[in-house]
């Protein structure tokens, strides 16, 4: 036997075969997660009804507008004991119930420190109450000093009945849009108590504008419509004496400043012909004659 005969080795038999099958598998298992994101719904953005409830409770307050219509908000986090509640991109809603509450003032201060991590400042708003004393509201404010900002924080709170009665439904609002959902939260755990949803708000959440002192009108209280944009006084003015100002200034804005003030007065000979003549000086001849 040679040594070349001695070298040659038989080809395997069905190895292409068995190296495509390993590549549809694996071809396979890389597509698998495509095809599973196209069965299973997207919870990352599960818009659903804003509500208050726990796992393992029949009692859910769901939160509506004064026509009934649901509010609905994007639930970022679920687990046994809160929710997580993203409403209109700025407003932060953190829903739970919690059990055998003796002072609700201090458990909406602890449930705000809790779920937010948000220190509780001494001049915080004190805590208001129904009528009836089932809920309760508190309101922290924004604050703004210097690189610290906080967006303000309604926690509102209600005592359950009959086989509740020892469990309280708590709910954490905070960002801009807190006015508008407090004030649905609050209206629709009175209607879970059989009340009107028609109900003020008992804390003030946003702040009245300043009031300014009004500077008087100088237009006299015409619209820009009415005012006489077509009189120009520049005659009157020209023939003012020397270094006077005109009254109530250019305008009848104001006195003009004394270094605007023209040294002397023109010659007539020197004024443009339309205003010698006492037209409009932005007038064009042409539209001088058709008048």
């Amino acid at each position: 036997m040679s040594s070349t005969q001695g070298m040659y080795q038989l080809k395997p038999v069905g190895r292409a075969k068995l190296w495509w099958s390993i590549m549809g598998i694996a071809a396979a298992l890389l597509l698998l997660p495509l095809g599973v994101n196209a069965v299973v719904p997207d919870n990352s953005k599960s818009y659903r009804q804003l509500s208050i409830g726990a796992v393992g409770y029949e009692w859910e307050v769901p939160v509506v507008t004064g026509s009934g219509a649901p509010v609905m908000c994007e639930m970022t986090s679920d687990d046994l004991f809160m929710k997580y509640w993203e409403c209109n991109g700025d407003t932060t809603v953190v829903t739970m119930l919690v059990e055998g509450v003796e002072d609700p003032e201090n458990t909406l201060r602890r449930m705000i420190r809790a779920t937010l991590a948000t220190p509780m400042p001494e001049d915080i708003v004190p805590t208001a109450a129904s009528e009836d004393g089932r809920a309760h509201a508190l309101l922290q404010p924004g604050t703004d000093e210097g690189f610290l900002v906080s967006l303000p924080i309604v926690a509102i709170s209600q005592q359950g009945q009959g086989d509740y009665e020892d469990v309280t439904a708590v709910a954490i609002v905070n960002g801009v849009s807190n006015e508008y959902y407090a004030s649905h939260i609050w209206s629709s755990l009175a209607v879970d108590r059989g009340l009107p949803y028609e109900q003020e708000f008992p804390l003030q959440l946003s702040e009245d504008e300043p009031e300014y002192p009004m500077e008087p009108d100088p237009f006299g209280g015409l619209s820009p419509e009415d005012l006489p944009w077509d009189q120009f006084p520049w005659e009157e003015w020209l023939n003012e004496p020397e270094g006077a100002t005109p009254p109530g200034g250019i305008g009848g804005f104001g006195s003009l400043p004394e270094g605007l003030l023209p040294d002397s007065e023109p010659a007539d000979d020197d004024l443009p012909d339309a205003i010698r003549a006492g037209s409009n000086p932005n007038q064009s001849p042409a539209v001088e004659e058709a008048a």
